[in-house]
């Protein structure tokens, strides 16, 4: 088995402070309808969030426009990016990944065979005065919570 063929799981997602405003203000703009987006990068640093359309407009699930998608995927290959993750907000409900989001991590037919094997999943809850932002791997049996690290200086939050 060459290298290249090995997964690695990250246990530490390192994002600028600045991008991680971006993040949140995406889920504020998007309110009561849950954001999401792509997180693009190289060996656990998100370098670059992508916005997608959620086209399900709801307030309780998600669905990334497939052509935006594409064209992110696309666009992150030509610049050597990688994907890191994917996040989305919770308007009404804690910063832990749902029976929807863990199902949407799997292939529908399946169940052991995840969609991206190498993201996480960072989710911004929008329940409390204050934005609550945890990032998750989702495994077929459990849910991992693994560290997010802020680098540059302090924003806004």
């Amino acid at each position: 088995m060459s290298i290249d063929n090995l997964l690695i799981v990250v246990d530490t997602i390192s994002i600028h402070r600045k991008l991680l405003d971006d993040i949140i203000s995406h889920c504020e703009e998007e309110y009561p309808n849950e954001a999401c987006g792509i997180l693009a990068g190289n060996e656990g640093m998100v370098e670059r969030i992508y916005r997608m359309t959620n086209i399900k407009n709801s307030p309780v699930n998600y669905e990334m426009d497939p052509m935006e998608q594409f064209r992110c995927m696309k666009e992150m290959r030509a610049k050597g990016l990688k994907l890191i993750g994917i996040y989305h907000s919770h308007t009404s409900s804690s910063a832990y990944p749902s029976r929807d989001d863990i199902e949407k991590a799997y292939w529908p037919d399946l169940p052991d065979t995840t969609v991206y094997p190498e993201a996480c999943y960072m989710i911004v809850s929008l329940v409390g005065k204050k934005p609550e932002v945890r990032t998750f791997i989702i495994w077929p049996e459990k849910i991992d919570e693994i560290k997010l690290n802020l680098t540059g200086e302090k924003g806004k939050r």
